[in-house]
């Protein structure tokens, strides 16, 4: 390298100490080596090519530093808004509004819709408008939760992906297709072990969660927030059995005002969550107020079905049919959700030793 380029390549070295302190940290390494190749390509078109590599980094340099500077202003008071309108007093009404939007909406926009007079007079691009922005709505706010480190109304919208995905997983590796189509065995022993099957999965699941919050700088407190209340886990769990109490309504037309009735415990039973002190009632009351919605559901099938489901199996003189043992075993499935964290390995919420020193 001759004199010339390692005098350009110290002036550079000197011009990185203006930028952003934290864009230093991630970028100057990077930033310096791929000034020096463009050195060592400039350097042989002699002067003139240093010159011009000079030049142009000289004017490029205010408008970088200023795009910079700016955006480390937006990201450093970014924080502070969101601290300020999204992180509220435990019981606090905007911590009831926030944890109750999921619930709204996955009730609410289901319920309105299926009056017929609703439906019919709604024109459908405005129907689906309407389910796209309120899908984007719960994102948004699930993404929110996720930047002010998972506070408690954020556990809801968490719940909702976390209880998906192992059903998701299951529904494309074939477990579904197997117990329900390929499995030879009574319909409710495969129901059955289905749920075993899922419970399990959704424990894995649970376990894999707690051990990325301790990889992401957004949530490394989230471990110990858990291991203080376990039932945060319950209330995530509180907003993915919405998804299964809104399938009791899947093959029942006209269940509108049943839908809109579920919303009342379901939202009772979040308001008493976030005001309730003890931990171990705060899980029975979730559990209470799903065994109040699923019996909404339950009484919706029964007014609003044909009730003519295949018979599963007989107690005595009583027949459980098909549709009722659904119904009961969902319900049981959904109850198990809530209880699942007192089964989890005790030091799921625990950071590593490494993290704790550090």
């Amino acid at each position: 390298m001759t004199r010339a380029a390692a005098w350009l390549v110290r002036i550079y070295a000197k011009t990185l100490e203006i930028y952003p302190q934290d864009y230093r940290c991630d970028f100057t390494d990077e930033m310096q080596d791929v000034f020096n190749l463009r050195v060592e390509d400039a350097s042989r078109e002699g002067l003139w090519g240093l010159l011009q590599l000079a030049l142009g980094e000289l004017a490029d340099l205010p408008w970088t530093l200023l795009a910079l500077y700016a955006r480390e202003r937006r990201m450093s008071a970014m924080p502070k808004r969101l601290n300020r309108w999204f992180v509220h007093e435990p019981g606090s009404l905007p911590e009831l509004i926030l944890a109750s939007v999921p619930f709204l909406v996955l009730f609410m926009f289901p319920g309105v819709f299926s009056f017929k007079a609703i439906e019919n007079s709604v024109p459908q691009i405005l129907g689906l408008s309407l389910l796209g922005f309120l899908a984007l709505l719960l994102a948004a706010l699930g993404m929110v939760g996720l930047l002010v480190s998972l506070p408690r109304w954020a556990m809801p919208y968490a719940g909702v992906l976390i209880s998906l995905f192992p059903l998701l997983m299951l529904m494309a590796s074939g477990a579904v297709s197997f117990f329900f189509g390929g499995l030879e065995a009574p319909w409710w022993l495969r129901m059955v072990a289905f749920e075993l099957l899922y419970l399990f999965a959704l424990g894995i699941t649970m376990i894999l969660v707690m051990w990325l919050s301790q990889k992401v700088s957004l949530t490394t407190d989230f471990p110990d927030q858990v291991k203080r209340d376990r039932s945060l886990i319950s209330f995530a769990m509180y907003g993915g059995i919405t998804v299964f109490v809104l399938g009791m309504y899947e093959d029942i037309t006209g269940a509108g005002l049943y839908i809109l009735l579920t919303t009342i415990p379901v939202l009772i039973g979040t308001w008493i969550y976030l005001h309730q002190q003890s931990s171990v009632w705060r899980v029975i009351t979730l559990a209470a107020a799903t065994t109040i919605a699923m019996g909404i559901a339950f009484f919706a099938n029964v007014q609003l079905v044909d009730w003519v489901s295949p018979v599963a199996f007989e107690i005595g003189s009583l027949s459980i049919t098909r549709s009722l043992l659904s119904i009961i075993l969902t319900w049981l499935l959904c109850e198990a959700m809530l209880c699942l964290p007192i089964f989890l390995p005790r030091d799921l919420g625990t950071k590593p030793a490494q993290a704790q020193m550090a």
